[in-house]
């Protein structure tokens, strides 16, 4: 069994009528300090779980991977509790998600549910070995938009996780900073570089770029090139059947410099020192004029800096006719053994349900900054406008999985461009790097 991956387009009245990975925190807790490995982090998540067994209430273990979304499934959560005094759920949100459920999975103790990404290698990998539940036959999913549905269906039919919301990237940049300054949203590549090209003049930073975690540098490169390229499915086949390559790819070469040339010319400098959450509040007290990332950073920029006025547009290319792709932002994956659990099953369908509702949506929807999957939700998003109104006439939706191991490769591989590795040099290791991940999984 594998994933079917698939590209379809979307439209921006699905988002707005109830319509999206984001990155995975390094292992350091919000102080800097190291954080516990990943098997202890599992030990405690699993020892949290069995805490309240006493008190007569079906305990429920939720891992999320995503930490900005932590207060808002805690919400949710809490409003779940006030009419269900006799399920207790306790969120579990891990600074190495993907350690701590490799460790869990391997010692078969995985959470009752947890938070995935669907192109994600260890989603796959877990729903290949049998670790999830296949939900296609739960009511619940007919809460969520149905287009969805059928292109998160497994090779065998069966369903292996529900999104939530949807996610996207773009630019964010300082309002008050461009209208004091008298600039204009650029709308193609070398109007972004005019404007790069004014702000350093003023001696100020147009880009703050968190290089230091290896996953902002990968989600940059596919920011940049996503607005050619669209989705992935047809490269990946491309890569496969060996009609293409990263080497003898336009988009890969062109979007590639033009990280560097943003990196080395329109950053704060010495870009691989500085870390996501840094970079977060440094944007948020108006470091820079700009910040690209993705729509999962809205809630911690207004958290950093509740009167930051930030709005996003779409990265532009050369043209201007730029196309948008769209990812699923939080997909909810229920274990197989708790789905098999008589004791657990019930009370786990029953808050699934919930999450699944309009309610739990719209709740999760107006905290989080997102569009949602679930039918009958609203998503109220001034700040993305731009990037939403090109969704609603380029909008790709990708689900397309790279072979395991290859994404965190390509992640330690793009840094190595900033530290001296030419950019030729860097695509053809990509090309030697995906055929050695095929061949791993075909062992």
């Amino acid at each position: 069994m594998k994933k079917k991956a698939v590209s379809v387009l979307l439209a921006i009245s699905m988002l707005a009528a109830g319509m999206m990975g984001c990155g995975k925190q390094a292992a350091t807790d919000s102080t800097g300090a190291a954080a516990e490995t990943p098997a202890a982090q599992a030990s405690e998540s699993k020892e949290a779980a069995d805490t309240g067994a006493s008190s007569g209430a079906v305990e429920i273990e939720f891992v999320n991977q995503k930490r900005e979304a932590a207060d808002t499934f805690q919400a949710v959560i809490d409003k779940f509790s006030e009419q269900n005094p006799d399920i207790k759920v306790t969120l579990n949100t891990t600074p190495d998600g993907s350690g701590v459920l490799m460790t869990r999975a391997s010692s078969d103790t995985l959470p009752d549910i947890l938070m995935h990404w669907p192109t994600d290698a260890q989603f796959v990998q877990f729903a290949n070995e049998g670790l999830l539940a296949d939900l296609s036959g739960k009511d619940y999913t007919g809460n969520i938009v149905q287009s969805y549905i059928e292109d998160l269906k497994m090779e065998d039919g069966g369903i292996y996780c529900l999104p939530i919301s949807l996610n996207f990237m773009g630019v964010y940049y300082n309002v008050d900073k461009f209208t004091e300054a008298g600039f204009s949203v650029p709308q193609t590549w070398d109007e972004l570089i005019a404007l790069c090209d004014k702000i350093v003049e003023k001696g100020e930073v147009p880009f703050l770029l968190p290089n230091k975690d290896s996953w902002t540098v990968s989600q940059l490169w596919d920011n940049i090139g996503g607005k050619d390229r669209g989705g992935y499915t047809d490269f990946y086949a491309g890569l496969d059947d060996g009609s293409q390559s990263y080497a003898a790819d336009a988009i890969a070469n062109d979007s590639m410099e033009k990280m560097v040339l943003l990196t080395e010319k329109y950053s704060q400098g010495d870009t691989l020192s500085l870390g996501y959450d840094q970079a977060i509040n440094d944007f948020a007290t108006g470091a820079a004029y700009m910040f690209i990332q993705g729509s999962w950073a809205l809630p911690s920029i207004q958290a950093a800096n509740p009167d930051a006025n930030v709005e996003m547009f779409p990265m532009p290319n050369d043209s201007g006719d730029m196309k948008q792709p769209v990812g699923v932002d939080c997909a909810i994956c229920v274990s197989a053994k708790a789905a098999a659990d008589p004791a657990k099953s019930e009370a786990v369908d029953k808050f699934m349900a919930y999450l699944f509702s309009t309610e739990a949506g719209q709740m999760y929807s107006d905290m989080d900054h997102s569009p949602s999957a679930i039918t009958g939700v609203t998503a109220d998003i001034p700040q993305d406008k731009l990037v939403l109104d090109l969704i609603d006439k380029a909008g790709v939706l990708d689900l397309a999985v790279p072979p395991t191991g290859f994404e965190d490769t390509k992640r330690s591989e793009i840094q190595n461009v900033f530290m001296g590795t030419s950019v030729p040099d860097f695509l053809s290791q990509l090309d030697e790097d995906w055929k050695t991940a095929r061949e791993a999984e075909a062992q």
